[in-house]
């Protein structure tokens, strides 16, 4: 495989495509600094914050990352009539990403904010309401979904992020199975695969745990990472039937990933050497490598080798995972 000479020519083949992400948008914030001492009042450190950073997270850093690596990107979900949502809103515009969220009166914008000492995460304060739209909120998502879907041009890919905070509801499927036959390119990432199977997504991207759960195993008997695992016929036709889709790659952090598909083929994916440091959403990363990838005409190994480094490239350091802008920075890296 070639993935480093042949990068050029795939981001060629993938600009300006056309990419739909739905899905749970959140508010991700990070507190970095430097312990200084411990504290009188508990024993914990005392933190000299350096910096306050807030990012798009969730189905809003998968559109960052897509939008990063050169696609018209358009992101359609939900935040909350409160100051977060303005905060994400603009986090959304910064990272070129054309905005489509519905505001949602009444309900608080799910944040997660981490304090970060010395690039270690010492603790997360999750925050927002993670229940079902109102009714109201749900027709205008549904609209707006169905508008961008019929929009011209038509999305390239469609790109579901389902993190069970409630923007995705049996509306939402019922609207991108009726209009399936229309979408060249439809990928999921979701915390529980089960509901889209009927969806018949072409990807599926679930890590580890997800992939146990899809398998039926206990979480204290996760996917152990190597390509054996997966290339037993038992579980790989049992993650392709029970998810429904055509590919499945599940991710192993840094032990790489293994690619499943219909036509058989089983790829493992060795993470490249790479300092790995305290970050969140590399899943956002890998997907729109390997999306964009196929669209621009990969097949299943390369478009899952783009994938996986487009992922280590993203958390180089602390912080919300997003691929380098600059595509000739990450070309140098991938070669």
């Amino acid at each position: 495989m070639q993935t480093s000479g042949n990068f050029a020519a795939l981001a060629d083949g993938w600009r300006d495509a056309t990419v739909l992400v739905v899905g749970d948008a959140l508010l991700d914030g990070w507190l970095c600094g430097t312990p200084t001492r411990l504290s009188r009042e508990a024993p914990v450190p005392v933190i000299a914050l350096d910096t306050t950073r807030e990012v798009c997270g969730g189905a809003a850093n998968t559109a960052a990352n897509f939008a990063a690596l050169g696609a018209r990107t358009t992101l359609i979900g939900a935040v909350g009539d409160d100051d977060a949502g303005a905060r994400l809103r603009t986090c959304v515009w910064d990272s070129g990403v054309t905005d489509r969220l519905v505001t949602a009166v009444g309900r608080r914008t799910v944040t997660k904010r981490r304090v970060v000492a010395d690039e270690y995460v010492l603790v997360r304060f999750d925050d927002g309401d993670t229940g079902p739209l109102s009714p109201v909120a749900t027709e205008t998502l549904a609209r707006r979904l169905d508008e961008a879907l019929r929009a011209d041009p038509r999305p390239d890919a469609v790109v579901v992020c389902d993190h069970r905070i409630g923007a995705l509801g049996r509306e939402v499927r019922a609207l991108l199975a009726a209009r399936r036959l229309d979408i060249p390119l439809l990928a999921v990432d979701a915390h529980d695969l089960a509901p889209w199977a009927a969806v018949g997504p072409d990807l599926v991207t679930p890590n580890r745990h997800e992939a146990s759960r899809v398998l039926g195993r206990e979480p204290g008997r996760a996917v152990k990472g190597s390509a054996a695992e997966f290339d037993r016929e038992r579980d790989r036709g049992q993650l392709l039937r029970r998810t429904g889709a055509a590919v499945v790659a599940v991710t192993l952090d840094a032990e790489g990933s293994v690619v499943m598909s219909l036509d058989g083929e089983t790829v493992g994916i060795a993470a490249p050497p790479a300092r790995v440091a305290h970050a969140a959403g590399a899943g956002g990363a890998y997907l729109a490598g390997f999306v964009l990838a196929r669209l621009a005409g990969a097949g299943l190994a390369e478009a899952a080798d783009v994938a996986q480094r487009c992922a280590s490239m993203a958390i180089r350091g602390v912080g919300t995972a997003v691929v380098p802008e600059n595509m000739g920075v990450l070309q140098r890296e991938i070669a």
